[in-house]
């Protein structure tokens, strides 16, 4: 799907126009006028219609990012939009240093229980405990314990919750 975008002028006297490539919106700002005939310049860029509108707002989008934007990030696959969601909200990355950090963060979907479950498992970490003690270890605990620590971290997309560990 095509995202489209909407550049509205700050300058009251000119209307904005729509857009969804990055070469169309420099060849309408290029010739757009306001209402006398002078050049406009500034513009807010809002998101219209289309996939990763969280992204677009996570990331700040305005008319000195647009361009990296349409680079680097309207593309991303559907994991990489999450991680980079989570890298912007969550621990205040700039557009800047995201792409970098992609690599460094583990996404697993589900619930923070579901997680530690999974993670218990993979681990190993319960065949430490003799068989007729594990039935007393608390996993929603030790769940609560993983967020709380920082360890790991929830979160929402498009009604779907992940688990987010940052390496």
């Amino acid at each position: 799907m095509t995202n489209t975008y909407h550049a509205t002028p700050y300058d009251i006297s000119a209307s904005g126009f729509y857009f969804h490539t990055y070469e169309e919106y420099l060849e309408k700002s290029a010739t757009h006028r306001n209402d006398y005939g002078d050049p406009v310049e500034e513009y807010e860029i809002q998101f219209i219609d289309g996939d990763n509108y969280r992204l677009f707002g996570a990331l700040g989008i305005n008319q000195a990012n647009l361009k990296d934007w349409f680079d680097s990030f309207e593309e991303l696959d559907d994991e990489d939009v999450i991680k980079t969601i989570y890298l912007s909200e969550d621990l205040g990355y700039a557009m800047e240093g995201i792409l970098d950090r992609l690599d460094d963060v583990i996404l697993f979907e589900g619930s923070v229980l579901e997680y530690a479950e999974s993670y218990l498992e993979d681990t190993g970490l319960l065949d430490q405990i003799p068989e007729n003690l594990r039935y007393y270890f608390d996993t929603e605990s030790f769940a609560r314990d993983m967020v709380q620590n920082g360890d790991i971290a929830s979160l929402e997309v498009d009604n779907t919750h992940y688990v987010v560990q940052a390496c």
